[in-house]
């Protein structure tokens, strides 16, 4: 004889609880993540890659200068995620930002990573200059297009950025003239 009570029904799970998920949040139920441990842009793992693995030592030119202060930018899979360059200057400045709190002769400023997909990368800056309160918060934005970077914040500044083929070796560029702050990264 047969009985369906709920009772005598036995869940078995052997569902991935924790599928792998490429860069654009796409689940692979098959995958582990913690065997998953690859990024190569140009081949087979690309669609695992971050923004910051993808486009990691890669910088880009703000060649119409409209962002003016800093006028080019670096990306780094490391400590420091990005390097504001500003080389063309009779004063030339290189400063490095780190993903949480950060301090610069007293002044403090927290940021947070908030999306770091493939070709999309958002990250909030939020400033407490001397006190222990959040002055100002900014969202910015950054996402590859055809090859061009976009910038875009929560100010209403946008920017494009092309691929700079400048050289920023230490070698290359005079460093006497370079104000180098904390978290710079050079070649």
């Amino acid at each position: 004889m047969f009985s369906c009570f709920k009772s005598d029904i036995v869940q078995y799970s052997s569902a991935n609880t924790d599928p792998a998920k490429d860069a654009s949040g796409l689940q692979y139920n098959g995958l582990d993540p913690n065997r998953l441990s690859f990024c190569n842009p140009g081949g087979l793992g690309r669609k695992f890659c971050r923004f910051l693995a993808k486009h990691n030592t890669t910088i880009w030119a703000d060649v119409e200068n409209y962002y003016s202060d800093f006028s080019d930018i670096k990306f780094s899979n490391d400590v420091y995620f990005i390097s504001f360059f500003n080389i063309e200057n009779n004063t030339s400045y290189c400063k490095g930002w780190k993903p949480g709190e950060n301090i610069h002769d007293g002044i403090k400023w927290n940021i947070k990573l908030k999306k770091d997909e493939e070709d999309v990368f958002w990250f909030d800056y939020e400033y407490y200059g001397l006190s222990n309160e959040i002055e100002y918060s900014i969202t910015y934005k950054y996402e590859v297009i055809d090859s061009l970077l976009h910038f875009s914040n929560t100010e209403d500044e946008t920017f494009i950025f092309h691929p700079s083929e400048k050289n920023y070796s230490k070698d290359f560029l005079d460093t006497a003239e370079i104000i180098e702050l904390e978290g710079c990264m050079f070649y």
